[in-house]
């Protein structure tokens, strides 16, 4: 099949991490698969499927192919008024939860075309924001790069807390930074280390000591999950949320909240720890439980590798592949 992803940018975040996943993929299963991206949009993630730069993402300047899946509420208006092939509105999140043109980004769900979803959870928000239904495929880990490695701890004798930081000026609030760092400040007591990893230009402000790294690819990424002893993620919402389930699968203990698409693999008590959104308090014990239980922090961590393993790529690219097929 030749399929169409129009994108913006293949920048740092989750959702450009799915595309390029998705587009290897379907590409290693032998599909024709062709990216289109404005010369402006960044690429720091490495494509094996082809690559087009164009002006901008116009109906011009979008391909034939079999099927078009944009992915973003911007790159939905051309691929539909393009007409040259099937469209799939892939959603990697509910749009209007946060971008300022709530409308256009709702509109972008009301084509007469058929949705993919990457969790339950996302797939009911459509359903009840729009009375549209989606099909959900999962996502994936690359377990050739994610995977356990010598913990940072054991050099230093302090365990070690990773976090990703999202600069909330960029409106990026709602991913929980201020909590994470309000729950530290609770924490009495105890010797750890913290480590941060800033995906934007993001100035640290608090008085709070952390180690801030910066990782450019998948390779550096899942170095720092490998290293660490827990893995702290506390957005307020999320379609999926895929950075516990990597560092799942890189053999760290997990403290998520219940963002909503994490249900689909973050299992409380099972293999991991989740707590409500925006809860300082219960971070607070989660933080405290796994700082100190090693028993229980290594269990988790056990279970949570061992769940992991069946969430690949490659698994999500037969999911698409078999729905384009069916349509």
């Amino acid at each position: 099949m030749k399929i169409i992803l129009p994108v913006m940018s293949l920048e740092m975040g989750g959702g450009a991490r799915f595309l390029y996943h998705l587009a290897n993929a379907l590409t290693d299963k032998g599909h024709d698969v062709e990216v289109i991206m404005p010369s402006k949009g960044a690429q720091v993630w490495p494509l094996r499927a082809k690559l087009t730069r164009v002006p901008e993402l116009s109906p011009a300047n979008i391909p034939y192919g079999d099927f078009i899946l944009p992915n973003f509420y911007t790159t939905v208006g051309s691929a539909w008024a393009s007409q040259k092939g099937k469209v799939v509105r892939l959603s990697l999140g509910y749009e209007p939860l946060w971008v300022p043109d709530t409308e256009s980004a709702k509109q972008s769900y009301l084509i007469d075309a058929p949705i993919l979803s990457i969790s339950q959870w996302h797939r009911q928000l459509i359903l009840q924001e729009t009375g549209r239904n989606s099909t959900v495929i999962s996502c994936g880990v690359d377990h050739h790069l994610f995977r356990p490695c010598p913990k940072r701890s054991s050099q230093t004798g302090r365990k070690n807390i990773f976090y990703i930081l999202r600069n909330p000026a960029l409106g990026y609030i709602w991913k929980g930074g201020e909590d994470f760092f309000n729950a530290l400040s609770l924490l009495k007591g105890l010797d750890f280390e913290v480590t941060v990893t800033l995906t934007e230009a993001t100035q640290l402000t608090g008085s709070f000591p952390c180690r801030t790294v910066y990782a450019a690819s998948d390779q550096e990424m899942a170095a720092l999950y490998g290293e660490a002893d827990l893995f702290v993620y506390n957005s307020y919402f999320e379609a999926f949320g895929l950075p516990p389930l990597e560092a799942m699968a890189c053999g760290t203990a997990v403290i998520t909240t219940d963002c909503g698409g994490s249900r689909d693999y973050a299992h409380n008590g099972e293999n991991c720890l989740v707590v409500p959104p925006s809860d300082i308090n219960q971070l607070q014990q989660a933080l405290h439980l796994l700082l100190t239980q090693d028993g229980e922090r290594q269990r988790l961590a056990s279970a949570g590798f061992a769940f992991a393993q069946a969430w690949t790529w490659q698994r999500t690219a037969d999911q698409v592949e078999a729905f384009l097929l069916s349509l």
